[in-house]
């Protein structure tokens, strides 16, 4: 039988802690394409360069009876008194479930911005853009 993956069946994991309370999540990948063209070539050629993995989520801002808030983790990663160094990588799984079966992308990002705050009448939200760094350590779509 078919299997349309609506929001419903999404997860958002960082550092293996699922991310209770995610809106969206999207990943772009892209490849860079270096031209290979010589003089009096009469058509461009390219091969493959470098390629880079970027998104962004939206989390929703709570503190459950436990006190917690899956939003605080990845805002502490880019709120932080002492700054950024390189060992502040996440280890970021994008999870599409079926079933038993999960469909993961997993890489190492640094969360590179955030946003929150508060509107009457809203939920508050955090949104949280990420910048993967090396290639990708999983993929099972």
């Amino acid at each position: 039988m078919a299997k349309i993956f609506t929001g419903k069946d999404g997860r958002l994991l960082l550092d293996d802690v699922d991310q209770i309370k995610v809106t969206n999540w999207s990943l772009t990948g892209n490849l860079e394409m270096l031209e290979t063209t010589s003089l009096g070539d009469n058509q461009r050629s390219y091969c493959p360069g470098v390629q880079d993995f970027s998104g962004s989520a939206t989390l929703l801002y709570y503190n459950d009876g436990a006190g917690r808030n899956d939003a605080a983790l990845a805002l502490r990663k880019v709120l932080r008194i002492d700054g950024v160094s390189e060992g502040d990588t996440v280890d970021m799984r994008l999870r599409l479930v079926e079933g038993s079966t999960n469909h993961d992308v997993r890489l190492a990002t640094y969360i590179t911005s955030v946003s929150f705050g508060a509107s009457v009448g809203e939920v508050s939200s955090a949104q949280i853009n990420f910048q993967g760094t090396g290639a990708l350590t999983a993929v099972t779509l």
